[in-house]
């Protein structure tokens, strides 16, 4: 899973339409906004538990073996879930992606309500909280509760994304937030 999410950040990086400049800035040396550090402290905390011994304390303990099958079946398939519909949205936004400490959502004239947008109008943030709860799950870590601030913190900057496209598309956004949830 935390080879996942490593390359899921690859990804993103390389899908990055700004110059390579730029992109190192933001990418390696944490430049960005909070949002962006909330994605790198998590790709911290998979790494830390990988390399720790997950049962030191962030585990909750269980002899039941359906249990244990079930947690980390399920948490492997939200995380999963989350991986896919993040790349999806990701490559259905193609060039009027705007990286999410830009102030301004960057389009070209152009509202998304195609692909993983006509279920959820933001996917790639279902997509991380769905990474995180099923990373968690899986293990059964108590820092799930962690997932709780992220939530906040994304529900905020929907709101603040929200504003400007309502302002950007007018009539044309207000429709298609009528008709699409949120989240999910």
């Amino acid at each position: 899973m935390t080879l996942g999410y490593f390359f899921l950040q690859v990804f993103w990086f390389f899908m990055d339409g700004r110059s390579i400049k730029e992109k190192i800035k933001f990418h390696v040396f944490l430049q960005g906004n909070v949002c962006s550090k909330i994605i790198i402290f998590g790709l911290g905390i998979f790494l830390f538990i990988k390399y720790i011994d997950p049962n030191w304390m962030f585990s909750l303990q269980s002899d039941s073996k359906l249990l244990n099958v079930i947690s980390s079946t399920g948490g492997a398939l939200l995380y999963l879930v989350g991986l896919i519909l993040c790349v999806w949205a990701r490559i259905t936004m193609q060039s009027v992606w705007t990286p999410a400490e830009d102030k301004a959502v960057k389009h070209k004239k152009e509202l998304i309500t195609w692909g993983p947008f006509s279920y959820s109008r933001n996917p790639i943030y279902l997509g991380l909280l769905l990474i995180y709860s099923g990373f968690f799950i899986s293990l059964k870590s108590y820092l799930i509760v962690i997932v709780l601030f992220i939530s906040w913190f994304f529900y905020k900057k929907v709101l603040e994304e929200e504003r400007i496209l309502e302002k950007d598309f007018g009539h044309k956004f207000i429709e298609y937030k009528s008709k699409i949830r949120r989240f999910i």
